[in-house]
């Protein structure tokens, strides 16, 4: 289900014409309908977004079984003789279909879990569907579904929530595909897939991603997101060094308690220093590079990349920049930025500074041997005595879980990897 967080660190904006999610499609292309949390500047803390999928409780309306036992079997057939608001629960089985929601808000989800109920596209097109503005009440939970050879799941004017899903053997340009749409991805594993642009990919339109691992296998970008919102955390974006763990173009969003391999692409419109892509209490292997509006990074490792701010000149953004690690790299950090906040950082095995400025020393920004317990081998956690304990910005809302100074890298402040709120 979607994430939930303390309500003292976000402001919710929520468009008027999209209440109870009942919307025409031009309406939903414009704002995909979501509750957003809106940075109006570089140091607030980061937004999350989207409603509460709808979920069902109590007795399912309609069964699908594969030896007959069920109302129907077939889970197509079940969608055609469901109702709006149905829920619609799958016995085990392989399922060698397709399925449209056909602008029906139903929840579909599988008795026995995925490991046992597989949807089978069987090469053809995309294995699930929703199209026709689908509200919050649809979902799609316990499955392993394979062998699309468009997307695994292409959403459009719609909703949906994804739970507890393996998506494997997909070809085609996308695994998820999303535009206009609200989706929320919950527990979703992407495995053997041979898309050739994104695992996924969402435009004008709100994405959420809790727990999912993603790897773009065969080049393009894990997670691409271009003119909306989008939040992940605890998740794993993997595309390789050389390769994109997230493209983003004009998003606002936040990546927390997550592991990124691969590079980090910001690109936002000219005279949008609004726009803002945060990245809280993750690690990240490879560079971060934001062309325009504003940049945010907070406890969190930069390990083997650096950190690159493009500003525009009319309306320049400030990037922040604490309570995070740079290691392993020629230099980490280079902005054209008129301001900027670089404060309380470790460096290690780096040049602060890709253009001679002079950050070590000063605004608690330290250089020197971190004391992790095994940063080779990926394990971040600080030693007991490391210079980095109680290190970080020292104020109420930079604190660690337990209520002390903020340790500077990925398991100090609010939102530790290691989780604790």
């Amino acid at each position: 289900m979607p994430i939930s967080l303390p309500d003292r660190l976000a402001t919710t904006y929520t468009a008027p014409f999209c209440e109870g999610k009942a919307v025409n499609s031009i309406l939903l292309l414009l704002v995909g309908c979501a509750d957003v949390s809106i940075p109006f500047d570089a140091a607030t803390e980061p937004p999350f977004t989207g409603d509460d999928a709808v979920s069902p409780w109590g007795v399912a309306d309609w069964t699908v079984e594969t030896d007959g036992s069920g109302d129907f079997t077939s889970i197509g057939a079940a969608i055609r003789g469901a109702a709006d608001g149905d829920w619609i629960l799958v016995g085990a089985g392989t399922y060698d279909e397709t399925i449209d929601y056909g602008g029906k808000s139903l929840w579909i989800s599988s008795r026995d879990g995925k490991d046992v109920t597989t949807l089978n596209a069987g090469r053809r097109g995309y294995a699930v569907s929703a199209t026709s503005a689908e509200t919050a009440e649809t979902g799609f939970v316990g499955f392993t579904v394979e062998n699309a050879s468009e997307a695994a799941f292409w959403v459009v004017f719609a909703s949906l929530h994804i739970e507890d899903v393996t998506i494997t053997n997909t070809s085609g340009a996308y695994s998820v595909f999303g535009s206009a749409a609200d989706m929320e991805l919950q527990d979703v594993v992407f495995e053997n897939n041979t898309q050739n642009t994104a695992g996924i990919s969402m435009s004008r339109g709100s994405l959420q991603a809790n727990a999912i691992t993603v790897d773009c296998e065969s080049g393009g970008y894990a997670v691409y997101t271009g003119h909306g919102y989008a939040q992940i955390d605890q998740s794993t974006l993997t595309c390789g060094r050389g390769g994109y763990a997230l493209a983003a173009e004009h998003t606002t969003g936040t990546i927390t308690r997550s592991s990124l391999r691969g590079n980090l692409s910001v690109v936002n419109e000219d005279d949008h220093p609004e726009d803002l892509l945060a990245l809280v209490n993750t690690v990240l292997e490879g560079n971060y590079s934001a062309t325009y509006g504003g940049a945010l990074i907070r406890n969190s490792v930069i390990d083997g990349g650096s950190f690159s701010f493009t500003a525009f000149a009319e309306t320049p953004g400030t990037p922040v920049i604490e309570n995070s690690v740079f290691m392993n790299t020629t230099c980490a950090i280079s902005h054209d930025a008129v301001t900027s906040t670089i404060r309380n950082n470790a460096f290690t095995d780096t040049t602060a500074s890709c253009n001679g400025s002079i950050l070590v020393g000063v605004d608690g920004n330290m250089d020197g041997d971190p004391d992790m317990v095994d940063a080779a081998s990926g394990d971040y956690h600080l030693n007991s005595g490391s210079p980095l304990e109680d290190a970080g910005v020292d104020e109420w809302d930079h604190e660690d879980v337990d209520g002390s100074r903020n340790d500077i890298g990925v398991y100090g402040g609010h939102f530790s990897m290691d989780g604790g709120w």
